[in-house]
């Protein structure tokens, strides 16, 4: 191959690995942004939704201020929704990892907990979290291991069947 074949694939390869580079970047930087709104509360969350949804209508400033107040107003009223149905969030996902665990050898229940350790890493929270505040399931209470209220936490052994 001559040195000038080289030298073009060369640059071609520098242009593909800087377009993966910023791709994955953006992609980074656009998802952490993500979580620190959903985690700031209402106010910042409408900020993000309504550069997202308004940015190309030419609103005034008085629409732009009412549709703020209109997005905080919704976003503050899911959060009371999700805080009157969190109770039965927290018995539904108590009772899927006490039958996941259940299924699981003791190795492979430890796998599973690491793996949603790094799901949380990855996405910021746990998929079966028992609460707003996304803490881990609790462990269980010995005198009512088998209820519905205190199923087993995610990294709990439990004996095969």
């Amino acid at each position: 191959m001559s040195p000038t074949w080289k030298a073009a694939l060369g640059v071609i390869l520098i242009f593909i690995l800087g377009w993966f580079g910023g791709s994955l970047t953006t992609l980074l930087i656009v998802r952490h942004k993500a979580i620190v709104a959903l985690q700031r509360g209402p106010e910042a969350l409408a900020i993000l939704l309504e550069r997202q949804t308004t940015r190309n209508l030419g609103l005034d400033a008085d629409q732009t201020k009412q549709i703020h107040a209109i997005f905080v107003k919704n976003l503050r009223q899911r959060m009371d929704l999700q805080k009157q149905v969190q109770p039965q969030v927290r018995v539904v996902n108590r009772q899927t990892m006490k039958e996941i665990n259940a299924l699981l050898t003791p190795d492979q229940q430890q796998r599973f907990h690491d793996n949603l350790v790094l799901f949380k890493d990855q996405f910021g929270r746990n998929p079966f979290s028992v609460g707003m505040e996304n803490n881990p399931v609790p462990p269980p209470n010995p005198d009512n291991l088998g209820s519905a209220t205190n199923a087993l936490p995610v990294n709990a052994p439990v004996e095969p069947k």
